[in-house]
């Protein structure tokens, strides 16, 4: 991971980020450009990296709880081509309860392509309901969460389908 401990109980500064990685060209699409369902894939695998971070891990998970996407929000800002490096960067918005609120943006180099609004909300496995997380990874959660509250939120944030862009 780059910029972030595996130690769930130490937060690190600025917005999380998930492990950088290069784009295939198995992940093109017929106008030579990074395939729309490569972004959900690459943003749930960023997502996936946070919730091992928060301690939602396999043996969590074995144990009967998860977190699962209730809801998501792509935006395609620019084209990303095969070869390129691409690195995911995560903020809390919100995570208190049964609901994690989370705004991801991916970058190539400093330059923003996509960004991910997501709604996850903490589940029971057995019961297939939704339910609170368990101590350890709602204080990790609670710690990030307070921790990117102080961070700058960028323009996007609560955006819908056809709204104009920003000027």
């Amino acid at each position: 991971m780059i910029g972030n401990t595996t130690d769930a109980d130490t937060t690190p500064p600025g917005p999380w980020q998930a492990s950088a990685r290069v784009v295939p060209p198995s992940w093109t699409d017929f106008n030579g450009h990074m395939n729309e369902a490569r972004y959900l894939q690459a943003f749930s695998q960023a997502t996936d990296e946070l919730m091992a971070f928060l301690g939602c891990d396999a043996d969590y998970i074995a144990a009967g709880q998860s977190f699962f996407t209730a809801e998501t929000h792509l935006r395609h800002l620019d084209e990303v081509m095969a070869g390129a490096t691409i690195r995911i960067a995560i903020l809390v918005l919100a995570g208190e309860g049964r609901r994690m609120h989370l705004f991801s943006q991916m970058f190539e180099g400093d330059r923003p392509v996509a960004t991910a609004e997501q709604m996850l909300i903490h589940m029971d496995l057995a019961a297939r309901r939704a339910t609170p997380p368990g101590s350890t990874v709602a204080r990790a959660l609670a710690r990030l969460t307070a921790a990117h509250a102080a961070l700058p939120r960028p323009a996007g944030i609560g955006r819908h389908v056809g709204q104009p862009r920003d000027p």
